[in-house]
Parts: C-alpha cells; structure tokens; sequence
C-alpha cells in the first residue's frame, strides 16, 4: 500500500507517468498499473489522461494528495520511533532558508537554541521563497525561513520580524536581480514600476553574496536588505520609503514529530533583531 502511495505522490507531482518511474526506478508500465490498482481500490479517477505522456489530475488525486503525504509521514514517523530506542538515531529535520534569511536570521537563531536541537539531525537548504513553499507542500521540508507572505492552507505561517531594502549601488549600472520567485524580484519589479523604469541590461544572479561583492566592485546596482552591507560600508545605497520594508516569515507544515515542534515552537517565540 506505502509503495502504491509513493508512486502515486511522485506521479501527482511530475504530472508524468514516465518521470515518475524514472525517479522511482521502476519501468512505466509498472507505474501506470499501480495508479490504475490505486484508481479502481479507491473508486474514483486521479488522472486525466491526455494522451501518451500527457495526464492531469483530478480533484480526487488533489484532495487524496494531501492525505496520501499525511499517511506517508505517519508511516516514517513510527518507523523512527521503533528504530530510535534501537539504532539512537537523532530524527531528521529539513530546513530551507531564504538567501537573506539564511545569511543573517537562520544562524543567530539556532546559536541561541542549541539546547533545542538536541536529538535532531538537521539538513539545512538554500532556496528562494516560492520554492521553499512548494517544497514544504510535497513534504520535502519541514520548515523554512521566507522573505515573501507566502502560504498554503495546509501551512502555518509566523511573522518573525521585519526587513528594510534599500537601492545600492551606482546609477546607470547593469540592475542586478534575483530569480522570480525570490522575495528581492517582487520588491524589485514594484519599484521599477513605481518609478517608471525600464530594463535595459541586467544580470540575473542566483546569490545574495555574489551581488554584494559585484556591488564592491563597483558593477551594478539592485535592491538588497541592508542586512546584506551591514560588513561593507564601502558600497553606497540609497534609503527606501517603508514601503520596501518587508517581512520574515516561518512557514511549517501542521503535522511534524514532537521534537520539530517543540523547535519551531520556540523559534516562534523568540525573533531576533537584525542588527
């Protein structure tokens, strides 16, 4: 049944039996007769199919999907708890942070909750907020640290403290911008618009830390967390209205083992300022 539901998860989140089965190392075939045995045990269609290599889902494979990932994480929760007394495994925790939030909030705040993380066997990750959030939704995460007010109704959402942008950098310069996605590009491309300016050259750079150090050298400009210069008072910024001041957020999933929790739980609690 666990294997049924694997296969299902992937396929739902590839929309591809062939995907699926490559991720999975299974043959096609294989996949497309454990979603047909899974569609005729539940009695209900989860997929569309649109031809060859073309399926969407259904509303039942959206609403099974979510309780198929529930059940999932049931499964491996139980697993560590009959294996922990045996093995004393520490219990896996997956974290994401934001590029700016994993610079400047994410370290500070696992120094100062040292004592909570005992039994647990972090694995933190970098990604921009939007794919933060859609790993947290295909449980590939269990919490993450986001700069955009992103959420999903199966996720709890923290206001953690507040971040001010600024334009560094020097006029007439290449715009340097993150990816879409990222909480910088949505401020970025309102402040274009509001001042009515259009994009001429720009650089695309994947790396909070590489636009700094473009910036130190005097290439482009961009909007940044003043975070970001707090170690570099060489780079000239200009300040931003309070409208380019934004939020950090923690995003979790509901239903995590009690030592995630309790973490989260206090993390919750107690922000820190950024300095």
């Amino acid at each position: 049944m666990f294997k049924g539901l694997q296969i299902f998860k992937t396929v739902y989140e590839t929309k591809n039996f062939t995907t699926a089965a490559q991720l999975l190392f299974l043959s096609q075939p294989t996949v497309s007769v454990q979603i047909k045995q899974l569609e005729a045990t539940l009695g209900v269609t989860l997929f569309e199919r649109n031809g060859r290599q073309q399926i969407s889902p259904t509303p039942s494979a959206d609403l099974f999907y979510q309780q198929a990932q529930h059940l999932l994480d049931l499964w491996q929760q139980d697993l560590q708890a009959l294996q922990a007394p045996l093995t004393h495994q520490p219990i896996p925790c997956r974290i994401a942070a934001s590029h700016t939030t994993g610079m400047y909030l994410l370290p500070a705040l696992l120094q100062r909750h040292q004592t909570d993380l005992s039994g647990l066997a972090l694995e933190i990750s970098t990604f921009n907020s939007s794919q933060i959030v859609e790993q947290l939704t295909q449980h590939k995460l269990d919490f993450g640290f986001i700069e955009k007010p992103l959420t999903e109704n199966h996720l709890i959402r923290t206001t953690l403290q507040s971040d001010q942008l600024v334009l560094a950098g020097q006029p007439n310069q290449p715009w340097l911008l993150r990816e879409e996605g990222s909480g910088v590009y949505h401020y970025t491309m309102n402040y274009l618009k509001e001042n009515n300016l259009t994009l001429t050259q720009t650089m695309t750079i994947k790396s909070n830390a590489i636009i700094v150090q473009l910036l130190r050298q005097g290439v482009g400009q961009s909007l940044i967390s003043s975070a970001a210069l707090l170690d570099y008072p060489e780079i000239a910024y200009q300040p931003l209205s309070k409208q380019y001041q934004r939020q950090f957020y923690l995003v979790a999933r509901k239903e995590l083992p009690t030592p995630i929790q309790h973490l989260i739980a206090r993390l919750q609690a107690t922000p820190l300022p950024i300095e």
